[in-house]
């Protein structure tokens, strides 16, 4: 390669002597053409190599150029979908809106309803028989009381006193024993109790001295004869599963 520089060289050294010869101009030396032979053979790598860094300059800008555009599609794509999901919740704000406004009404056309279904309850249980008059009255009490809670849908107020009026209905079919303090004649007696349905309200003492009945017509209690008072004491046994179900002689009072 050296000696082709140097033939190269050597060739334009000839053709600058009789450049310079015919235009009489000193010819440069031998280590001046091989000077500017260096210096072209360095300005052309320089080249060449800036020629490869703007080309892998220019891929990686390519690239960059690709994976904006997908990023773009992606973001695209995501509005889009953001667009639809918030054009489905005003939709449903709308809707709930609607139906707050129809509970609004709703509330207002049950509510007198509910309280008049709580009154007649009360009104109910001061006309019937005074079994668990506490526990009843107090029931009522507290549904009166739920009605004016604002935190209270109007719902579950009316599955409260719906529950309520399934109590008082089982009351017509079902017996109970239960402890309670009852008059007669001014004195004051601890009995049991033995509830049958609503038709009848019975008491014994405990020590089986007294035996009495409600009378529904008079409103008040009064002592019955007849040696009843086993009959009411087998009755609370029964009511308590102590003894198996079995035909009573119990008064009725028409």
């Amino acid at each position: 390669m050296k000696y082709l520089n140097l033939i190269i060289s050597l060739s334009l050294l000839a053709s600058i002597n009789t450049f310079a010869q015919e235009n009489e101009v000193p010819p440069p030396s031998l280590e001046d053409v091989i000077d500017a032979e260096s210096q072209a053979a360095i300005d052309s790598k320089n080249r060449q190599e800036s020629i490869d860094q703007l080309d892998e300059e220019f891929i990686v800008l390519k690239s960059d150029i690709q994976f904006l555009s997908q990023e773009l599609d992606i973001t695209n794509a995501y509005n889009n979908q953001l667009r639809k999901l918030i054009q489905s919740q005003e939709e449903e704000i709308i809707s709930i809106n609607e139906q707050i406004v129809q509970l609004d009404q709703t509330s207002r056309d049950v509510t007198p309803f509910m309280i008049e279904m709580v009154n007649a309850l009360e009104q109910l249980i001061e006309i019937d028989t005074p079994f668990l008059y506490e526990e009843r009255t107090q029931r009522v009490t507290e549904l009166a009381a739920l009605l004016d809670r604002s935190d209270i849908s109007i719902s579950e107020k009316f599955r409260r006193i719906f529950e309520a009026y399934q109590i008082e209905n089982e009351f017509g079919r079902t017996i109970e024993a239960y402890k309670d303090e009852i008059s007669i004649e001014n004195e004051t007696y601890n009995v049991d109790v033995f509830r049958l349905g609503r038709v009848g309200l019975y008491a014994r003492t405990p020590d089986g001295s007294e035996a009495a009945i409600y009378n529904s017509k008079i409103n008040s209690w009064e002592f019955i004869s007849g040696g009843y008072e086993d009959d009411i004491l087998t009755a609370l046994r029964i009511s308590r599963k102590e003894l198996p179900p079995n035909l009573i002689n119990l008064p009725v009072i028409k």
